[in-house]
């Protein structure tokens, strides 16, 4: 049955989801191994296959799923693409971690799903997130080169945008001032690491809270973990966990770039936003749920497992340099 499901596809969106949902297996898979070889990112792959052969063979017995061999072609595909970027990665990406939080953002930016209604808010959420991304940059390229390749990827940004959806206002209005304010100013300040995470906590605080609308009596708090994105419309769903990733990575590294330690900010990004899901249960139509929470403490997690890949992974490659 599963083989005469035959490549038919139900959508786009459903082909694009399935790829990205094994993208960090396959990442993480070939990115544990010591060695950049062929054997780990087809061993990569073949996890991928692997689970999700098992997954479609279990939703035979689960009702009202299907089961379509395009899915497995997708996930595998998603897995292989993962291990390869992991293997462009190695010895050559200078923090694995930034570059799949800003992969995250771009993803947000550049899928085809149609934008909610504009606030007011989110000309700072541009502002604060454009900026963010600028000292991400200087993490990746130096301080001299984020200058130049802040206002340079926000152009290309805004161009991709626009060919997929419609080009936001608020966007180009948050993000060129963003941009100006880091290469004119901000990228000389001691303490720019210490001002953009406190304007990122800022921004992480007030989108949670966001329209401020409080009712009098509280909803029913939600434990079971992704239950909000599972239930979502596909396309709205990846946009929304592109974004989540994003803010709650990006907040994690902006507070060690600011001087806490992975544990502390982990702690305090976590306490963060359970607090603030919390005080959903008063606002109609947010998604009251324990999901962020976890996503925290999970892209908490990566970030240390890649630090400590890093510290084993790095002197094997400066031998083999040297060999």
């Amino acid at each position: 049955m599963l083989l005469q499901s035959g490549f038919r596809p139900d959508s786009l969106d459903d082909v694009v989801s399935n790829i990205l949902l094994y993208l960090p297996l396959g990442f993480f898979a070939a990115y544990a191994v010591q060695r950049r070889t062929l054997a780990a990112i087809a061993g990569a792959a073949a996890a991928g296959f692997a689970l999700s052969l098992l997954v479609e063979l279990v939703q035979f017995y689960d009702l009202g799923r299907f089961q379509e061999l395009t899915d497995i072609c997708s996930n595998t595909a998603g897995a292989l693409l993962g291990a390869a970027g992991a293997a462009a990665a190695r010895g050559r990406v200078s923090s694995p971690y930034v570059t799949l939080v800003l992969v995250c953002w771009l993803g947000n930016r550049w899928y085809p799903a149609t934008p909610p209604r504009p606030t007011p808010l989110d000309l700072f959420r541009y502002f604060g997130a454009w900026l963010a991304v600028g000292l991400m940059l200087e993490a990746l390229l130096g301080i001299s080169r984020s200058r130049v390749a802040l206002p340079v990827l926000l152009a290309a940004s805004l161009v991709v945008r626009a060919m997929t959806v419609a080009i936001e206002p608020l966007e180009i209005a948050g993000g060129a001032v963003a941009a100006l304010l880091w290469s004119l100013w901000l990228w000389r300040v001691r303490a720019r690491a210490g001002i953009v995470a406190a304007l990122f906590v800022a921004l992480v605080a007030l989108l949670a809270l966001a329209p401020f609308h409080f009712s009098a009596s509280a909803r029913e708090f939600g434990w079971v973990p992704f239950r909000g994105f599972l239930e979502a419309p596909t396309d709205s769903a990846i946009r929304a966990f592109f974004e989540k990733a994003f803010f709650y990575g990006g907040m994690v590294w902006l507070l060690v770039r600011s001087g806490f330690s992975i544990g502390r900010a982990a702690a305090f990004g976590a306490t963060l936003v359970f607090c603030l899901r919390l005080s959903q249960v008063y606002l109609p139509g947010r998604s009251a749920e324990i999901t962020d929470t976890l996503l925290v403490l999970m892209l908490a997690a990566m970030m240390k497992l890649v630090e400590l890949a890093e510290a084993q992974i790095g002197p094997q490659i400066n031998a083999d340099r040297r060999g």
